[in-house]
């Protein structure tokens, strides 16, 4: 099989992250990327749900999908991410002209399932969450991002439940990565140019497998010669730890900032909010 695909995405760097993996999987069926979506074979759009109106910016890009494709064979078209896992079957049922729909944790499933696609014309979804299986299957694919600048998830998925975020029900619970995945992901990432490590997750100051924690993790990626720079993003004022505050100190390839959202100064709205920290211990 030899066919282009086009992968647009929406949200956040995570989004980005996946976008990168999912071409690295689909590759090995075949699948090309195209930056021209009016020459793809499958158009695939990975969502977000964070943001208000998410759901219908998707069937609004699909009706643009439409009109592009009107006077040429029709694309396979995925959505994968967020709003996939949110909505799944009802997308299907909403909008004929959708193929697929994948969530965020069902990525090592999407070869099987455009293959099964192609063989049989079923719409097909998969939302499970299993980011073991999810993770474990893209340790063995190659991340070619090839940036000087490269996204690396370590952990997925919320137990916070805030009142205002979807994050729970569209990536599951929190689960970390095991160490040497992700050290063998970075290594891989730095013999191929990359000089800067952006460590992703929903909560990725609560990075936590055996007895590691994101401070060890940061102090294992130093030790990779040709990294310069190493980031991450977004963390939860709860997890903030000593150790992690420690890091800032004696590592000399940490950056100097941290993204540490507080949501509000009122303890009041904190707690209706379920953020489980007050202002008070923002401020230690």
């Amino acid at each position: 099989m030899n066919q282009k695909i086009f992968i647009k995405t929406f949200g956040c760097q995570m989004n980005e992250y996946d976008s990168n993996r999912i071409y690295d999987s689909v590759k090995k069926i075949g699948f090309q990327k195209t930056e021209k979506y009016e020459e793809a074979n499958c158009y695939l759009l990975n969502t977000c749900h964070i943001r208000d109106k998410a759901k219908e910016k998707v069937y609004h890009e699909i009706g643009r999908v439409k009109k592009i494709f009107r006077s040429k064979q029709k694309p396979l078209v995925i959505i994968a991410g967020c709003v996939a896992q949110a909505e799944n079957q009802e997308m299907l049922k909403r909008e004929p002209y959708i193929d697929l729909v994948i969530g965020p944790q069902s990525y090592h499933k999407i070869n099987d399932t455009i293959l099964n696609h192609i063989e049989k014309k079923k719409k097909i979804e998969e939302t499970e969450f299993d980011a073991i299986s999810k993770f474990d299957y893209l340790n063995k694919i190659n991340n070619d991002s090839g940036k000087i600048s490269s996204f690396l998830t370590i952990q997925e998925g919320c137990d916070k439940f805030c009142h205002f975020c979807v994050v729970p029900y569209t990536r599951g619970p929190e689960y970390s990565r095991p160490l040497e995945q992700i050290l063998d992901e970075a290594k891989y990432l730095a013999d191929n140019g990359a000089q800067e490590i952006v460590l992703l997750g929903q909560n990725v100051n609560a990075y936590s497998y055996e007895q590691n924690k994101l401070s060890n993790l940061i102090f294992e990626i130093e030790k990779i010669p040709q990294i310069k720079r190493i980031r991450y993003t977004t963390s939860h004022p709860k997890d903030m730890s000593d150790d992690l505050i420690e890091v800032y100190k004696s590592s000399k390839k940490l950056m100097p900032l941290v993204h540490l959202p507080v949501q509000s100064g009122s303890n009041k709205i904190l707690e209706r909010m379920n953020r489980k920290h007050t202002i008070s211990e923002y401020h230690k």
